[in-house]
């Protein structure tokens, strides 16, 4: 049996590294999404500017919201951590989790974007004739 000591280690260690890990993958994640994401933008929406950056500030804030209330929910740990072993399954498991969450979050805004511009372009079409 461990001390209680040896348990709030481990346990502090585990807060630490998960949020630390979490917060570093979603800026970075956030960062790219958000540089590479202009020119699909700038094509979905026929380059109207003032759209483009509402509809990016309104991506950025649903994606830190999602982000951000994911890794505080699952951040507590419901079992006894006695050992790095432990600690390390317990961030492996939830932080592969975040990341299918983040990779369904992606394809699901490239679907609706695909969406727009298919909607945009008969649009435009139509409005030729």
């Amino acid at each position: 049996m461990l001390k209680p000591d040896a348990l709030l280690t481990y346990l502090t260690f585990y807060y630490v590294s998960y949020l630390g890990l979490c917060a570093a993958l979603v800026f970075w994640v956030s960062k790219t999404l958000h540089n590479s994401g202009a020119v699909f933008l700038h094509d979905a929406f026929r380059g109207d500017t003032a759209l483009i950056r509402s509809v990016t500030h309104l991506l950025d804030i649903g994606f830190y919201l999602v982000c951000i209330g994911y890794v505080l929910i699952t951040a507590r740990n419901y079992s006894w951590l006695q050992n790095l072993d432990q600690v390390l399954q317990s961030e492996v498991y939830k932080i592969g989790f975040f990341l299918l969450l983040l990779g369904a979050m992606h394809l699901f805004n490239l679907l609706l974007l695909a969406l727009f511009r298919r909607r945009t372009a008969a649009t435009s079409a139509t409005s030729a004739l």
